[in-house]
């Protein structure tokens, strides 16, 4: 017969590519292997890692407890907790410059990587083509140096997404488009109150308007640009603007104690011959609710502030508000705040009223931005009465602030009255005054001192473009856009 083959010979059983885990660790009737790392919801940190010391049972039926990702020791995830337990990404553990890597971009693994780059002074991290930046809330050195620029600038296409994110690469990216695509190109930076919008905004147009030079870096200071050069023009031009945006768009909220409380839309234009040409400011949704009602603990725009603590004794008689204090006034005091630490008001005014004549405000336009600011604050201190019909007048002790206000905004006392406490009804055939009742008047006169705060504000910023603009140059553009941060409130 035949000999059989030796056992040595017989082909062995190959492995599976994909060797399935172990049973003992990951049991068919359980959701997380023990031994694995998850991420498990906190209270204070919104999730933890932890090392899964046990786990049974499926979907509702899970019970699982963890414990340290070193050493020994557990507790129980509560009931509720579980469903929102997810798988840790090694990624996310060691704290990687792009998310878009992970194999699980989970809520829980954005937010302890964030928090892991952050814990080494990494700010900024990237989502794919999203850049995410977490405020600091002190300086770093080296973060913004000419070294980091020249990195941008000098990397190729395939090296750019690879360097560490930083808000200089994605400014580069959106001069590359316009230069390459031959497109218009737009930066959106959105984010909570406090997150560091305007800054991030500011570091854009500071590095967009030196890369339109083809050299230089931002990062020294002083010498941003060719000295002289237009783009230096146009660059001091935009920072010139911003005290006056800042003064008049900005306030103290519960998270911040500088927020902007608009929208902005910041074109940086190039020529034909992608040469910055100009720039243009655009603004969206001011806060206008904000001039007659603050929250407790948050203040009423800075310049309000300014203005009271910043006039002369003349200037002060002149606008009428030598004959009010502070705590008397309607626009603010409500609140019960009036100060921020470690800012002066008084010195801030000064430094508006340079940012005015920087772009070349005169004198008598100055003096009318203040008049008028004054008679905003005049106007809410009105106060009304009605007659038995329900028909509301200026209560006779407003009268003289009535006819304050009346003359810093240039209108006849009785016409202002009129329009406060009647309204106009257009119908077909006619037009019909309908005298108001006292509540009635109260919110008409706060609709008037809001919309005069807003036309304000507008002609201010168009005053801005006056000096920036250069529309008859301009074929493309890099825009930046910095929404206002969004906040709860209890009233919204």
């Amino acid at each position: 017969g035949r000999s059989r083959c030796p056992p040595e010979r017989r082909t062995p059983t190959l492995p599976s590519p994909l060797p399935k885990p172990k049973r003992v660790l990951m049991p068919a009737d359980a959701q997380f292997a023990v031994g694995s790392v998850v991420f498990v919801p906190d209270e204070q940190q919104a999730y933890l890692p932890k090392r899964v010391a046990s786990c049974t049972g499926l979907g509702a039926r899970t019970k699982l407890t963890v414990g340290p990702l070193s050493g020994s020791g557990g507790a129980a995830v509560p009931a509720k907790d579980v469903a929102d337990v997810v798988e840790a990404d090694p990624l996310a553990l060691e704290g990687a410059q792009d998310m878009v890597k992970f194999s699980n971009l989970t809520e829980a693994a954005l937010l302890h990587n964030l928090r892991t780059r952050y814990s080494r002074d990494q700010i900024y991290s990237a989502a794919g083509a999203i850049l995410l930046s977490v405020n600091p809330f002190k300086q770093i050195p080296g973060i913004y140096t000419d070294e980091v620029t020249r990195r941008c600038q000098e990397a190729d296409a395939k090296a750019l997404p690879d360097l560490p994110p930083h808000v200089y690469g994605l400014s580069e990216n959106a001069y590359r488009g316009m230069l390459g695509e031959q497109k218009q190109q737009a930066i959106l930076i959105s984010g909570e109150s406090g997150a560091g919008k305007t800054e991030a905004a500011k570091a854009c147009v500071k590095y967009i308007c030196a890369r339109s030079t083809g050299g230089g870096g931002v990062g020294g200071g002083a010498k941003l640009l060719r000295q002289g050069s237009h783009e230096e023009f146009v660059q001091n031009c935009i920072v010139e603007a911003n005290p006056i945006l800042e003064a008049f768009g900005n306030a103290k909220t519960l998270r911040n104690n500088n927020s902007s409380r608009f929208g902005k839309f910041i074109e940086i234009q190039f020529d034909s011959q992608r040469r910055m040409s100009g720039a243009r400011i655009h603004i969206y949704l001011l806060e206008k609710s904000r001039v007659v009602q603050q929250a407790s603990g948050e203040r009423n725009y800075h310049v309000f502030y300014q203005l009271l603590r910043g006039l002369s004794a003349e200037d002060c008689a002149a606008s009428y508000l030598d004959v009010l204090e502070m705590e008397q006034l309607r626009l603010v005091n409500q609140s019960g705040c009036t100060t921020i630490d470690g800012v002066d008001d008084g010195a801030d005014l000064q430094k508006t009223r340079e940012a005015m004549a920087a772009i070349d405000m005169g004198e008598e336009e100055r003096h009318q931005v203040l008049r008028t600011l004054a008679a905003v604050l005049l106007l809410a201190q009105l106060e009304f009465d009605q007659d038995g019909e329900e028909h509301s007048s200026v209560a006779g002790a407003a009268q003289p602030l009535l006819e304050q206000a009346a003359e810093l905004v240039a209108i006849e006392p009785a016409d202002l009255s009129h329009a406060l406490c009647t309204r106009r009804l257009v119908t077909r055939d006619d037009v019909v005054t309908v005298p108001l009742n006292r509540e009635q008047s109260g919110d008409s006169r706060d609709a008037l001192a809001k919309a005069l705060y807003g036309k304000l504000f507008s002609w201010l910023v168009e005053r801005c473009n006056e000096k920036l603009v250069d529309d008859s140059a301009s074929t493309a553009f890099v825009g930046i856009l910095d929404i206002f941060g969004f906040e709860q409130f209890q009233t919204n």
